[in-house]
């Protein structure tokens, strides 16, 4: 499915929420700095570089596909093993064992994001070699949600437009299976906003669920090849004595750590637990239950002459891009995940591409309608607060402009 986009729109200008920058286009304030790539990164938000292109000449050619994983497993396999080379135990040497978890954390839920644009057959043009690779090097290495299941548990029962955001959907029950509903009260909503993931019953429902799902309701061409994988690992871990390692630096991460660095996007993934719109296009209601979930604040204006001010307000600036936005990015919000909104709108396009892709159809005339973002967690976490709690169920003022739109195009036919 390829998002419909067309020339350049002052009616498709991106829209904001009462908690963004109204009238900054915050990434362009980034323009001068170099190293651009890196600022994409940093913010998730490329600047515009051309027209959309279609989703298929996104596609990775096999050596690249080949690369980003070698790479990933080489991240994961270097931070083991400084972590094993260096830290004492987790205590003795706290620093290095943060750093390695998360780079760990980062690199296996980058692998499932990996596997997960595969299934969409958003990595390379051969389906048949994608699912081999993914099957043996992004799912069970990681203990991921075997292909079948995953397909159906994401491209139909998620991906579906009717069932996106209800109770048909399994990322909305997981949101229900952790507390949140419609018309929740302020207190209700933040206690279970902050404790909820910790609670022992979320943890123990995670692990029974990768396990039943890799060795008991997979298919038994899934569930010898994972069986005898995990066999080895166990193998190799005690025949080397580094189990203990093993079990710190991969395991705690791959099982523990990243529930919470799921958690923290997911629970703003979407609009969940929406209001029904019959009198917005069904697109267009679809598109307004994501958001471009951007990391970033505008760079500081330049004052002449540069004063003290001026100074103050830019060591401040990176303060905040040193300590919030990189550990959010590397923690939580890796690959493709900042521009999640694009991907549902033309989930064929490629996770290397999207973010660019993001940025050349923005502001231009869709049948999804004009864009939304927002620049922090905290900003995302309101418009969620607003929605459940207050009612507050057009954060960006889409079915606004959809309304307005409609009645523009009543009083032109008239």
């Amino acid at each position: 499915m390829r998002q419909a986009s067309t020339e350049i729109s002052a009616n498709y200008k991106t829209l904001k929420s009462k908690y963004g920058y109204k009238g900054v286009d915050v990434r362009a304030t980034y323009k001068h700095l170099p190293l651009q790539f890196f600022w994409t990164w940093v913010t998730g938000k490329a600047l515009v570089s051309g027209n959309p292109k279609k989703p298929s000449d996104t596609l990775l050619s096999n050596l690249q596909f080949i690369t980003q994983i070698v790479w990933s497993w080489s991240v994961i396999f270097l931070s083991v093993t400084v972590g094993a080379l260096y830290s004492g135990g987790f205590w003795d040497s706290l620093g290095v064992s943060i750093i390695v978890i998360v780079l760990v954390t980062n690199r296996t839920r980058g692998l499932l994001h990996t596997f997960h644009y595969t299934i969409h057959g958003a990595s390379i043009k051969s389906r048949r070699y994608a699912k081999l690779i993914g099957k043996y090097f992004l799912n069970i290495p990681i203990m991921h949600t075997p292909w079948t299941q995953y397909q159906k548990l994401h491209v139909v029962d998620h991906h579906k437009p009717d069932d996106l955001c209800t109770e048909r959907d399994p990322d909305q029950l997981f949101m229900v299976a952790h507390g949140f509903h419609s018309n929740m009260g302020e207190l209700e909503f933040w206690l279970k906003l902050v404790f909820s993931p910790f609670h022992p019953s979320r943890i123990i429902e995670h692990l029974v669920f990768r396990f039943t799902t890799n060795f008991v309701k997979a298919e038994l061409s899934e569930i010898i090849p994972r069986t005898l994988f995990w066999l080895l690992f166990l193998a190799v871990a005690l025949y080397f004595n580094i189990l203990d390692v093993l079990a710190l630096y991969y395991l705690f991460p791959l099982f523990i750590v990243t529930q919470y660095s799921s958690y923290l996007q997911h629970i703003i993934e979407h609009l969940w637990f929406p209001v029904d719109r019959d009198d917005v296009p069904p697109k267009v209601y679809n598109a307004s239950l994501t958001w471009g979930r951007f990391l970033g604040r505008p760079f500081p204006r330049s004052i002449k002459p540069a004063g003290w001010q001026h100074y103050l307000n830019l060591t401040f600036w990176w303060i905040q891009v040193i300590s919030i936005d990189i550990p959010i990015r590397l923690f939580s919000y890796m690959q493709d995940l900042p521009s999640h909104d694009f991907h549902h709108r033309s989930p064929g396009v490629n996770f290397w591409a999207i973010p660019y892709e993001r940025a050349n159809s923005e502001n231009r005339e869709s049948v999804w309608g004009p864009m939304t973002e927002a620049w922090s967690i905290s900003e995302s976490v309101l418009i969620l607060r607003d929605h459940l709690v207050r009612g507050e169920s057009d954060p960006f003022g889409i079915y606004e402009w959809s309304q307005n739109k409609n009645t523009q195009k009543k009083e032109h036919v008239m």
